[in-house]
């Protein structure tokens, strides 16, 4: 592993929820809750965090220049990092992001995975999917514990995967062992896989143009889940378009 930049380490910091230092991004420690939300399609990922009671936060759409230098600090870090043996993570899904992710055959957003098992702090999610991560050596992985000088959450043990990361999975049966793990409403996991991950998925996006007005009508989407209101239909309709505009951007940025 190369040696990560001091702006890459913060921008690494901030993505893992650790703001007790001076973030130049922000000081929201569940920020990755909407970052990740960017990768996907609608805007039912956005309705899923805000009915489990995660806050989205408008702030980080007020600099699309500033929010896309992260990206590409991220993006930088993980060229720089990749898995240096074969080694095995586990990750407990939101069930709905799992069967998006089975229908694409990889990860849609930043994947925070784990050696430590499948860690009870993530399964806070109502309908969930356990599953486990075969990393081959040289797999792009971020290893939080060894890229930073100090790392604030040691118990997660993460191990960090990139968006467009190609992934092959296969359903198993839930063990009994595993029907212990419940989601928020008490239930036992709905499936077990074991996913092999691959390379990045090339981009074959043309060059793109960010719909006016989209990361504005995304931060008023924001505003109401988050005051349990409905957003209005223009929004609704402007933000997604500038989402999947800056999706082809993001993967254009990081394939390149």
């Amino acid at each position: 592993m190369t040696e990560l930049s001091e702006r890459e380490k913060a921008a690494l910091r901030y993505y893992i929820g650790d703001v007790s230092g001076d973030c130049p991004f922000g000081n929201d420690p569940k920020a990755y809750v909407t970052i990740n939300s960017l990768f996907f399609s609608g805007t039912e990922t956005e309705r899923a965090r805000a009915a489990e009671g995660k806050r989205l936060d408008a702030d980080i759409l007020e600099n699309t220049g500033r929010l896309t230098d992260f990206f590409a600090l991220l993006f930088s870090a993980f060229r720089k990092c990749s898995a240096e043996n074969d080694c095995c993570t586990f990750r407990v899904e939101r069930w709905s992001d799992y069967e998006l992710c089975k229908a694409a055959g990889a990860t849609l957003s930043f994947t925070s995975t784990s050696t430590a098992g499948f860690l009870s702090e993530y399964r806070d999610r109502l309908g969930i999917a356990l599953m486990r991560f075969i990393l081959p050596q040289g797999t792009p992985c971020i290893d939080a514990a060894a890229a930073l000088d100090y790392y604030a959450k040691p118990d997660e043990a993460e191990i960090l995967l990139p968006p467009f990361l190609t992934l092959s999975i296969t359903e198993k049966a839930v063990a009994e062992s595993e029907r212990s793990i419940l989601d928020s409403a008490g239930e036992p996991p709905r499936c077990s896989c074991e996913v092999v991950a691959g390379g990045i998925q090339p981009c074959t996006a043309d060059t793109v143009r960010l719909p006016d007005g989209g990361a504005e009508a995304g931060k008023r989407v924001y505003t109401a889940l988050n005051e349990g209101r409905q957003p209005l239909c223009e929004d609704e309709e402007l933000y997604p378009r500038w989402k999947q505009a800056y999706r082809m951007l993001l993967h254009r940025l990081f394939t390149e």
